[in-house]
């Protein structure tokens, strides 16, 4: 017993001075965080130029050149996002909102993926993401008012965590449908909201909206017109709901013609330890080319 024991502390000893003795591993210093930004590349005939890798981009942030992570061609399909406001904000314009949506989803590329969210009393994803247009269009021709505020600010949130936020190879977009009725998001979740705001652009999320203003100084409108504006998408406001249906077509033959427009566009990745207010200047390895540099997917 008592020589085994010995042998014991030996052997916890050698282990001991074996692992004091090893060389510590070295760590990739951790350099900051990713951002991004849309690079359109042009031959002198106006063609875009489709054959570019990461070696042929530099990019330039904060004084300072900074290696591109990763390039492509930005084709990723759409993610959208349907908001609909079913509160009473909405209640009278609820027929208006059906044949809008039947208009916006007969537009749509057959890529992109859509989600139906009502906010009447409550945030409900009644069509998880789909690219099935019939499901789509029956979802939306059975919509109808739930009543009550409608809680815009907690949708945004709780949609873009559970959809958008994991999900890298999806094109973010919002279309929101509001009224100006009451808001009736939790209080506590106004200054994340303000910092997912001020998030939108380096993430490139796009949005647009569509407010019907029946009562005058609701919020909702104003939260949906924040959020567009980030983006740098469409807003529009009316005060009676008989023009939605051609605007939502309207529209929605836009964001087909943005996500066409897109793919012809170059996503470049790269490592910055900047705070995204210095200018990004990007340069490209061919002679003879023009360039365009977008922060959004929103070109128009």
């Amino acid at each position: 017993m008592r020589t085994g024991f010995r042998a014991a502390c030996l052997m916890a000893l050698f282990w001991m001075l074996a692992v004091a003795a090893a060389p510590a591993q070295k760590r990739k210093p951790k350099v900051g965080h990713s951002r991004h930004v849309f690079v359109s590349v042009t031959d002198v005939a106006g063609a875009p130029v489709l054959d570019l890798a990461d070696a042929d981009f530099e990019v330039t942030d904060g004084a300072r050149k900074r290696e591109i992570l990763s390039s492509g061609l930005a084709k990723s399909p759409m993610r959208i996002a349907l908001l609909v406001d079913t509160s009473d904000g909405t209640a009278n314009a609820i027929t208006q909102i059906r044949n809008g949506l039947t208009a916006f989803l007969e537009a749509l590329p057959a890529d992109a993926e859509v989600m139906v969210v009502s906010t009447g009393r409550q945030v409900r994803v009644r069509l998880q993401p789909t690219t099935d247009r019939k499901q789509a269009a029956d979802l939306a021709k059975g919509m109808f008012s739930d009543g009550g505020a409608t809680p815009l600010r907690d949708a945004l949130l709780e949609i873009d965590d559970r959809f958008f936020l994991k999900t890298e190879d999806r094109w973010p977009v919002f279309i929101i449908i509001t009224g100006d009725s009451a808001e009736s998001s939790a209080p506590a979740n106004e200054t994340k909201f303000n910092k997912w705001l001020n998030e939108i652009p380096a993430r490139g999320i796009s949005a647009h909206a569509f407010a019907l203003k029946y009562r005058g100084g609701g919020v909702p409108d104003l939260v949906a017109h924040h959020v567009v504006q980030t983006a740098g998408g469409r807003f529009d406001f009316m005060n009676t709901a008989n023009a939605l249906p051609d605007k939502l077509k309207v529209l929605g033959e836009q964001v087909a013609n943005d996500a066409k427009e897109m793919s012809r566009w170059y996503e470049v990745e790269f490592e910055t330890n900047s705070d995204g207010s210095s200018p990004v200047e990007v340069g490209v390895a061919r002679v003879g080319v023009g360039i365009r540099v977008s922060y959004r997917r929103v070109t128009q």
